[in-house]
């Protein structure tokens, strides 16, 4: 049984054909951080607050059931 490994090289014009999401690597992100909309950074960090604070209330209640239990 004998392996055979292809070297195999791949020029510019032909990393489009073998992976299309390598090209686009350059161009994205299209904008930086800063100019992001406010919405969409309001939305982010209302539902981070939310998670934080149901998951303290949680804690809260575990802790109050182990305590009053």
């Amino acid at each position: 049984m004998s392996e055979q490994t292809d070297n195999v090289t791949i020029e510019d014009g032909d990393a489009q054909a073998r992976d299309p999401l390598e090209a686009e690597l350059e161009a994205y992100p299209l904008r930086d951080a800063s100019e992001d909309p406010r919405w969409a950074v309001r939305t982010v960090w209302t539902w981070v607050g939310i998670a934080i604070f149901l998951l303290l209330f949680l804690i809260t209640l575990f802790i109050l059931g182990l305590w009053f239990d």
